[in-house]
């Protein structure tokens, strides 16, 4: 059996290139394993994008106010997260 992940689009939902060249290469691998005979799954994967956007939100944090999400705590900083988001 051949499986492969889907990632889904990052936090901001913008597709980019790097996005159409990885699904043209899974998909292109998934096809090449069907034509073999084998039996496939090209299955939706999980949010992977949460450690760039982490990091992303850290930095302008840092940045801006000269703290770390330590300082805020976990509520204050997933508030930051939503805010960087939603701009």
């Amino acid at each position: 059996m051949f499986m492969i992940c889907i990632p889904p689009p990052n936090v901001t939902g913008s597709l980019h290139l790097g996005h159409a060249l990885t699904n043209a290469i899974q998909d292109s691998l998934t096809r090449w394993h069907r034509m073999r005979g084998e039996t496939t799954l090209w299955n939706p994967g999980c949010d992977h994008a949460g450690i760039a956007t982490q990091v992303v939100v850290e930095k302008r944090l840092w940045r801006q106010s000269r703290q770390t999400r330590h300082d805020l705590g976990r509520q204050n900083f997933i508030q930051e997260v939503w805010k960087w988001k939603n701009e």
